[in-house]
């Protein structure tokens, strides 16, 4: 009888660990609960972050990019997105663009040219949307399923929205080996 209630008391015991376990596996770390939130779209489409919007309006990809007179290589791939950003209610900017790629490796935008569209601190006035084009240098493996990413926040996207567009590059392969040129930001009405 002893026995019998030593091993009940063992299983109950065990049974308490194995839910306490799968309980603290189960909810979120502070990390998951701390990301930031996720607003999908398409190319195209206007996508609207918290403070923001913004369409991809076309998206290509080349060996080198042409800044004026300057060309500038890379051992991978440019990817070059034409954006139209605005702001929403309130005066803001996008100080935060990169790109996922499928590993979840995330690629920021370049610091070798200024991207006054984003990153640059350009400050969009409701009612006044911006066009232009940033530039985000990946390894060429990594050009094909990439999903762009743009915030109001460049040091903490925690707790706020992010815009998650996926971009249409299937291969880094087949990008242009042509140098291609960077269109700076501009008003459009």
């Amino acid at each position: 009888m002893k026995l019998l209630r030593w091993l009940g008391s063992a299983v109950f015991v065990l049974a308490a660990l194995a839910a306490a376990q799968a309980v603290q596996t189960a909810e979120p770390t502070l990390n998951d609960a701390r990301r930031p939130f996720p607003v999908a779209g398409q190319v195209g489409e206007d996508v609207h972050a918290r403070t923001f919007t913004a369409r991809v309006q076309q998206v290509r990809c080349a060996a080198a990019l042409k800044i004026g007179e300057h060309v500038l290589d890379t051992q991978g791939v440019w990817i070059v997105a034409k954006l139209r950003v605005g702001a929403r209610s309130e005066p803001t900017s996008i100080a935060y663009a990169a790109a996922r790629d499928a590993a979840d490796r995330v690629f920021q935008t370049t610091d070798r040219v200024s991207l006054d569209l984003v990153t640059g601190g350009l400050t969009m006035q409701p009612g006044l949307p911006y066009e232009g084009e940033i530039a985000i240098e990946v390894p060429t493996a990594a050009a094909g399923g990439l999903t762009l990413l743009l915030a109001d926040n460049s040091i903490d996207q925690r707790l706020d929205s992010m815009t998650e567009i996926p971009l249409p590059i299937s291969d880094g392969s087949a990008c242009s080996p042509e140098p291609t040129t960077l269109l700076a930001a501009r008003a459009v009405s």
